[in-house]
């Protein structure tokens, strides 16, 4: 159990760098030489990719077939492309971190949910056979006021151990994260240290939701605050998107649903990529 709840298997044995050249712009340019050829969505995310200088610089050349230019033109597509694999690595590489924290607190609350359940069933066992045992005593027990006692302290005994059958053990263990996938998405900076600018400007870019009123980010925490961890006290913001702490099974399910929730959201961005990949190729 120490190796999954203390040790994070999950975390990048290497510690990633970006490269600041292919970070976005603040602003979208109003370079009529994309914005004809570009959709919008298509313009936000060669802005997200880094890649506005690389098309900008494609769209400036001759349009006169020499060899030169050809040659121009597969190098610069060559980089775009190349730029292009790099971000869908990005996003496949977040996704497989999600998925591989999610499963750690999903098993470690399994294993917890398994102790219980076992200690439901033999509470439940002796309860049947302390049950048993009285009924047999007192009607094997001939004096009056003796079958009375042992049948109330057995009835006692067996009505306890029932009862505390019905009730979870409420067991709680150290889980800890140090790098915490969901501690941005629930309180965002500017900048993040564990997303890279491509998937963070993503994430809370407006344009990139369906609605393009409110970001994939802050759609993700609505959907938790309202239907994951509603009304959620500081001690549980701290557990859940803080560095981690003591867990109990519910709490260590629950966080794997919201890992699991931003892993679809961080794969669904490889469908933008498609129509940008297309416009390159051609």
């Amino acid at each position: 159990m120490t190796t999954g709840a203390v040790g994070n298997y999950c975390e990048p044995a290497l510690t990633y760098r970006y490269n600041e050249r292919y970070r976005p712009l603040p602003a979208l340019p109003t370079d009529t030489s994309l914005t004809n050829h570009l959709s919008a969505h298509d313009l936000l995310l060669a802005n997200a990719a880094g890649i506005i200088p690389l098309l900008q610089a494609l769209a400036r050349l001759p349009q006169r077939a020499s060899l030169q230019n050809q040659l121009d033109r597969v190098i610069i597509q060559q980089q775009i492309q190349q730029r292009l694999l790099q971000v869908s690595t990005e996003i496949a590489s977040l996704a497989a971190e999600l998925d591989c924290e999610g499963e750690r607190a999903d098993q470690l609350g399994t294993f917890l949910d398994q102790q219980d359940q076992k200690r439901i069933r033999n509470l439940t066992l002796l309860s049947v056979v302390i049950g048993a045992a009285t009924t047999v005593a007192t009607s094997l027990i001939q004096a009056d006021g003796v079958d009375k006692t042992v049948g109330i302290g057995g009835g006692l005994v067996s009505a306890g151990l029932g009862g505390a059958a019905a009730f979870s053990s409420n067991k709680a263990v150290p889980f800890l994260h140090e790098r915490n996938l969901l501690a941005d998405i629930w309180a965002p900076t500017d900048q993040s240290a564990t997303y890279s600018p491509f998937i963070w400007y993503v994430l809370n870019e407006k344009g990139f939701s369906n609605t393009k009123q409110t970001s994939i980010r802050a759609n993700i925490r609505q959907r938790w605050q309202r239907y994951v961890v509603p009304n959620t006290t500081a001690e549980q913001q701290q557990l859940f998107f803080g560095k981690g702490g003591r867990y109990q099974a519910d709490d260590l399910h629950t966080r794997a649903n919201m890992l699991n929730q931003l892993q679809a959201s961080v794969r669904s961005i490889n469908q933008d990529l498609q129509s940008l990949l297309n416009y390159v190729a051609h």
